[in-house]
């Protein structure tokens, strides 16, 4: 509770419950003098990341119940935020929660059961007419006071016309009490109350919940099997309401009560044999049988009501249109006339969805030929392009061996022919060096024989030098010698 036991203009008396984001107080108004119920949300004890929806959620309650004033709906008087709290103001009910009587193991009279069903259909026909559907119908919604009369609660995940707080593919609601739409996340109608309506009617009229089990075996129990009829739990369960029940509980919505006042009328029906708690009795439920006399032509006739009933539960079931037509022929007026009609037109839209269903498999089946075909084809090409390449590539390899084999002996011809070469070189070679050799010893020889010869004419030149300077070294003593023997003697005469 805040420290000040006051929120907005609020006075804060006690607290009334508490759960997982906020509390609800019993709080007082002091200025219209009179007892409200605060409802709270308190932002930090919700995540941030769930806190959008969170507060979208709170203010879509104010919002939808806002819009409705109905005696058998909680009224909203005001909403508001203030530091970590928003909050919304509401009408006070001095009562339980039909829940809170379920768990503790009651099971009620079968009147107490229609008396609540019937305000509650009578609440949700106004909240519909009104474009809200609630889409949260459980008994935990539901508050019971002294005298019998009940107040629906909570509209937090209400659908409101023109909303764009919820879209289809979003699953909200408690999953005991979802109707197969609801599990499937389609876009709802006030037909899924409707649905959630005839669970708690079940829960009320037995003790037990239609299906039970963790969600995901609720949920396919809900879109996969037939309840069992409440008179299996419940023997004062009339046939008629057994039938009301049932039919509440269809899968689809086209199969159900189109609305709740034809749901409640369906109820008034089986009054007869199901006559009320004098306690719990209102002017909605306690109908005289003169009324229904009035209401349903041929309600007297006791012995063709028993038939009329009696046929419909052998063909409630059926999915044959022999079976509807039947009962269409033999009940014109009969009590179920409508639901026949509606359960004839559902036949007619699956034979014709079957009919579409056949012609989509034989389209599919003449398109999967087709394309088995047109693989086939394309197999066939395939292989044979893959053939083709195996055997251009056999001819490629035929001929790259044949390239091989010819370059080899074209290398070995090569190989002969530079072995030749290299071997003619050789001799060449060798050759060369052998007139190599024998040139520079001819050389040699020359060179010695030039050298001996040079030897020798060294030697021959000397000699003449040798004899030419000796020759001339006697001339000249001789040129020396002959004037001194002149001198010497003396001049012969001439004339002797």
């Amino acid at each position: 509770m805040p420290t000040t036991d006051k929120l907005g203009k609020y006075e804060l008396r006690r607290e009334l419950g508490k759960g997982a984001m906020g509390i609800v107080y019993e709080g007082f108004d002091p200025f219209i003098q009179r007892t409200v119920a605060v409802k709270t949300i308190q932002k930090s004890l919700v995540d941030a990341s769930e806190m959008e929806e969170a507060f979208a959620r709170f203010r879509r309650e104010a919002q939808a119940a806002g819009r409705l004033s109905h005696p058998k709906i909680i009224s909203i008087y005001d909403y508001g935020e203030e530091g970590d709290l928003a909050y919304i103001a509401m009408e006070y009910v001095d009562g339980d929660e039909l829940k809170d009587h379920l768990e503790a193991g009651e099971t009620l009279p079968v009147a107490d059961s229609l008396h609540i069903m019937l305000q509650v259909l009578d609440a949700l026909e106004y909240s519909h007419q009104r474009g809200v559907i609630h889409r949260d119908i459980k008994p935990a919604n539901i508050m019971i006071t002294a005298d019998g009369s009940i107040k629906i609660a909570d509209f937090g995940i209400a659908k409101m016309d023109s909303s764009h707080l919820t879209q289809a593919g979003m699953v909200l609601g408690t999953p005991t009490y979802m109707s197969p739409e609801q599990f499937m996340g389609k876009d709802v109608d006030g037909r899924s109350d409707l649905y959630s309506a005839g669970v708690m009617l079940y829960q009320m009229l037995t003790g037990e919940r239609p299906f039970t089990g963790s969600p995901i075996t609720i949920m396919n129990k809900v879109m996969h099997q037939l309840p069992t009829p409440p008179s299996h739990f419940n023997p004062k369960v009339s046939p008629e309401l057994d039938l009301v029940v049932m039919q509440s509980l269809a899968k689809t919505p086209e199969e159900r009560f189109q609305n709740a006042g034809e749901f409640m009328r369906a109820l008034k029906r089986t009054i007869t044999r199901n006559a009320p708690s004098p306690a719990l009795s209102d002017t909605t439920l306690v109908t005289p049988a003169a009324s229904l006399a009035d209401e349903e032509t041929g309600a007297n006739d006791f012995a063709s009501r028993q038939r009329d009933i009696k046929l419909w539960r052998e063909i409630s079931d059926s999915t044959q249109r022999a079976s509807f037509e039947q009962y269409l022929k033999e009940f014109p007026k009969g009590e179920f006339i409508d639901l026949a009609k509606r359960r004839l037109a559902n036949i007619d839209k699956l034979e014709q969805e079957a009919a579409r269903e056949k012609e989509q498999k034989r389209l599919a089946l003449l398109a999967t030929a087709e394309r088995k075909k047109q693989l086939q084809l394309a197999q066939q090409k395939a292989e044979a392009a893959q053939l083709a390449k195996m055997e251009a590539a056999a001819r490629a390899r035929a001929a790259a061996e044949a390239q091989q084999k010819e370059d080899q002996a074209r290398k070995a011809l090569l190989a002969q022919h530079l072995a030749k070469i290299k071997d003619i070189g050789k001799i060449e070679r060798q050759t060369a060096a052998e007139n190599q050799a024998k040139l520079a010893a001819a050389q040699a020889l020359r060179q010695k024989q030039l050298a001996d010869l040079t030897t020798d004419r060294a030697k021959g030149f000397a000699e003449i030098m040798s004899r030419r300077t000796a020759e001339a070294q006697a001339k000249e003593d001789l040129g020396t010698e002959s004037p001194r023997r002149l001198r010497r003697r003396p001049p012969r005469d001439v004339g002797k």
